[in-house]
């Protein structure tokens, strides 16, 4: 059996992260994968006010928690950019704190995935690998923009309906320990589904 090459030197990542040791030690990662075109910028403030709509990228990784906002904020935001490629780019959160709360409101926001610190090169590198390969139709409605979170085998319905094992969206805070990787990639990868 061939494995799979990946040639990343061709692609431009923007890294979001105030603390700039992480950001030389994921800089480090992605040189090591071959991808040397990197963008720092320390604040979701300065992605929106300096970057967007000047530059293109084709990976954005962010910290959860910036000193200005919140990592699902600037996700919202980004997938939001009217006539901008950013908003269609994978963007991959990297976080700390991952109870099912942060974890559901990261990809309520728009994140392709979630990867949880202290940060593998391996585990970095599949989830690249899967926001980039990831073929899921881009979603835009009135409460979400962003890849879409399910697969169906029927068209979706009216926007109406709803299964009778759906929750309201206001479940309160979560009051649980924090997610492992496999239970976060669990949650953040779309299973196919019958609407009957």
């Amino acid at each position: 059996m061939s494995a799979k090459r990946y040639n990343l030197s061709n692609l431009s990542a923007l890294i979001v992260d105030g603390d700039t040791h992480a950001v030389e030690l994921l800089g480090g990662m992605l040189r090591a994968f071959g991808l040397q075109r990197q963008t720092v910028a320390p604040t979701g403030g300065e992605v929106l006010s300096r970057l967007v709509g000047r530059t293109a990228f084709d990976l954005v990784l962010c910290e959860s928690e910036l000193s200005d906002m919140a990592g699902a904020e600037l996700v919202s935001r980004l997938r939001r950019q009217a006539d901008n490629a950013i908003r269609f780019a994978p963007i991959v959160v990297l976080t700390g704190h991952t109870p099912l709360s942060s974890v559901g409101a990261l990809r309520d926001s728009g994140a392709h995935c979630i990867v949880k610190k202290p940060i593998s090169p391996a585990t970095l590198f599949d989830r690249i690998v899967w926001a980039a390969e990831n073929t899921r139709t881009f979603v835009e409605t009135d409460s979400y923009a962003g890849p879409d979170r399910r697969f169906r085998n029927l068209p979706p319905a009216d926007g109406v309906w709803r299964r009778s094992t759906d929750l309201t969206s206001q479940v309160g805070e979560a009051s649980e320990p924090n997610l492992s990787q496999a239970e976060i990639d669990s949650f953040m990868k779309p299973t196919r589904i019958s609407l009957e």
